[in-house]
């Protein structure tokens, strides 16, 4: 594989935990990556979401962290 071939393997349509820029599970920065925001306003609305929807908001992110695979060592430019 060539190092330009990289983009065409690691797809901006899949979800990974960011394991390399995470805080806690990497679940935050995963999604930040995924919608190209900024990992620090996710961060801040998953903390409003917590405060606000506690149980619906820790069992999401608990699945999210099992469910989503993590983001290949490889893919970090």
């Amino acid at each position: 594989m060539k190092f330009n071939d990289r983009e065409k393997v690691i797809s901006r349509n899949k979800l990974y935990k960011n394991t390399r820029k995470a805080k806690f599970m990497g679940v935050c920065a995963g999604l930040a990556d995924f919608f190209d925001t900024d990992r620090h306003l996710i961060r801040i609305l998953t903390i409003v979401s917590a405060l606000f929807f506690t149980m619906p908001t820790i069992f999401v992110y608990v699945v999210l962290s099992v469910v989503l695979p993590r983001r290949p060592d490889w893919s970090y430019f």
